[in-house]
């Protein structure tokens, strides 16, 4: 009698996982395919491509920002991120944009690889931008770029160097001025809500930010950047619990909000299928902008 052990094959719980997994790979690399490439299919699902940092470190004065810069041309295109966020919020739009001109995204104090410093305003902030870019012998004309918050610091830093800047691109920028003055009056019963949350809102990007808020609204009262080409990037929106004709009433008050930044030279974009991460989202809307701006200055 043969009492020699057997050799068993895989089993078949074993080859359905291999198949399953085979199969999942399969149906993942044709859905990259059908939306253009790992970039595209990342946008579509709402992630970021992963950031790599090849940027550089540069002392201002006591304390060191990182600045990362690709690709060649003028104008510049600086990136200013959100609250909270860094250069790498921006990577599904650096490279792609660095292929038309010089493209800068960076750290702000506190943020990533720079290092911390105290609080400051967003006047302060433009400041050690423009050292930093100095520092870095990155020279202008610039074209701004703001994401959510970064719309306020690229506002100021417009204004502050406006002998140097071509054009801005606000991307669902955190405008609580205009918000305040153009949309807070149409709200009717809500208004008392939605101040309360942009109050709150002045005293998040406060703390994340190291932000001393209350000057910092101020010198974005007075930031005045007519004159300028400015593009503007909104996601959709709609409050359901107003009727359509008020909804509408606060698009067109936001329009003009936005016309009034600089009368007769803002192009407005509406980023559909996006949410408040348009750069992340629907990063085709944010290159394009910034190209146009592009186009014009030179």
């Amino acid at each position: 009698m043969d009492t020699a052990p057997r050799r068993r094959g895989p089993s078949r719980l074993l080859l359905y996982g291999a198949a399953v997994a085979t199969g999942l790979v399969l149906a993942l690399g044709i859905d990259v395919a059908r939306s253009g490439g790992p970039g595209g299919w990342l946008a579509r699902h709402r992630l970021p491509p992963p950031y790599v940092a090849s940027g550089h470190r540069f002392d201002i004065g006591g304390r060191a920002l990182y600045l990362d810069c690709r690709g060649d041309g003028s104008p510049t295109v600086i990136l200013e991120a959100g609250s909270g966020s860094d250069s790498g919020a921006w990577t599904a739009v650096h490279d792609e944009l660095s292929t038309t001109t010089r493209t800068c995204a960076y750290d702000r104090s506190g943020r990533g690889r720079s290092d911390p410093g105290p609080v400051h305003t967003l006047a302060e902030a433009a400041t050690a931008l423009r050292t930093l870019l100095a520092t870095a012998g990155e020279p202008g004309p610039f074209i701004v770029v703001g994401h959510s918050l970064g719309g306020a610091f690229g506002r100021v830093f417009t204004a502050t160097h406006r002998d140097e800047v071509v054009g801005l691109v606000l991307v669902d920028a955190f405008n609580p001025d205009l918000q305040e003055t153009r949309i807070h009056p149409l709200l009717g019963a809500l208004r008392e809500e939605y101040s309360a949350t942009l109050d709150g809102l002045r005293a998040h990007v406060a703390a994340v930010d190291s932000l001393d808020w209350a000057t910092s609204e101020i010198q974005l009262r007075g930031a005045s950047v007519a004159g300028l080409p400015v593009e503007v990037l909104v996601a959709p929106r709609y409050e359901p619990r107003l009727d359509e004709a008020t909804n509408a009433a606060i698009a067109d008050a936001w329009h003009a909000a936005f016309e009034s930044l600089s009368p007769g030279r803002v192009t407005q974009t509406t980023a559909w299928g996006a949410g408040h991460d348009i750069q992340i989202d629907r990063p085709d809307l944010v290159i394009s902008s910034a190209r146009r701006l592009v186009d014009l200055a030179r």
